[in-house]
């Protein structure tokens, strides 16, 4: 039987850690991480920049990983302040890791999970249905869903060139511990503010869509394990609301929970949330049906009561 080995990148930020969690829970094989600085975390961790396609050949053919999960990438802000840098990780790295992957025997490596994101999509108002699904157009609001598109195209490229099992995960907001980058964090940050009794007010509004970080990382690890034979892009289970409703909710919890008083708002001069809303997961369920969705109310008590531990 094959010794399994998992391969993940980016396992030190809130969604790889939140995998790796699950994978140590659940995945009896080896945990391999790639890090730009020496960390800890998996079994065995090897530094270095994946803009470096020596470093991951030789990563590659030494770990010979059977499964990974690539994470690693700037967000939004980073690649709108250094286009050019995170056009160089989150897609050139992005080709350089997959390139090094296609030099595995092709009965060895067994899946390649890559890490998109809702921001291929357009605004909501080009979707006329209740939900908005895999096969809807494609309109990135900003480079980091320009470098997305990019990224799911090289996944499928590397799933035609070596008939690996590839998937493409889109996510939206992901909140709770550990998220503390991004655009889409400030829903956190009002969370960590309640939990200490301070205002807070939202930079953005609109409808977005919010998946608890526990739900995510294991999204991740089990499309990565779980059974698949083809290549596929999949939404990643979650809640839509407005963003005036989900700061109301932080509130309400935050006071059953007797935490110190706060006042959590929208700024006036709030800018428009850019990525869609409803993503469709029915397909996602019929091709993982293990797939978890925690309720918000249930993501957000448990995220405030993890934050007023880091507290006390």
């Amino acid at each position: 039987m094959m010794k399994e080995t998992i391969l993940i990148t980016g396992f030190s930020g809130c969604i790889g850690s939140s995998a790796l969690r699950w994978l140590r829970e659940n995945f009896e094989g080896e945990i391999v991480g790639i890090a730009r600085k020496e960390s800890d975390g998996p079994d065995r961790v090897f530094t270095g920049d994946i803009t470096d396609p020596k470093f991951l050949n030789e990563t590659i053919q030494d770990v010979r990983p059977t499964r990974i999960i690539h994470l690693a990438g700037f967000q939004t802000p980073d690649c709108q302040n250094r286009p050019f840098d995170g056009y160089g990780v989150n897609v050139e790295g992005t080709a350089n890791l997959l390139r090094a992957a296609a030099s595995l025997e092709k009965e060895h490596l067994q899946r390649v999970v890559f890490a998109s994101s809702a921001a291929v999509y357009g605004p909501r108002s080009l979707y006329p249905g209740e939900t908005v699904k895999e096969d809807a157009g494609l309109l990135p609001p900003n480079l980091y869903g320009h470098w997305k598109v990019a990224g799911e195209g090289i996944a499928q490229a590397f799933h035609l060139e070596t008939d690996v099992p590839t998937v493409s995960l889109r996510l939206a907001t992901t909140y709770g511990p550990g998220r503390d980058l991004g655009l889409t964090s400030a829903p956190t940050t009002a969370m960590k503010r309640a939990a200490a009794g301070e205002d807070f007010s939202m930079p953005y509004q609109g409808r977005e869509h919010y998946h608890f970080v526990d739900d995510v990382g294991a999204a991740f690890a089990i499309a990565a394990t779980a059974d698949f034979s083809a290549y596929g892009v999949f939404n990643i289970r979650g809640f839509s609301m407005e963003n005036s409703e989900f700061i109301k909710l932080i509130g309400s919890t935050a006071s059953s929970l007797d935490f110190p008083e706060s006042r959590l708002t929208t700024a006036s001069d709030a800018k428009k949330m850019p990525f869609v809303c409803d993503l469709d997961e029915t397909a996602i369920c019929r091709a993982f049906p293990t797939m978890p969705k925690t309720e918000t109310n249930e993501g957000v008590k448990r995220s405030l009561e993890f934050f007023r531990s880091l507290d006390s």
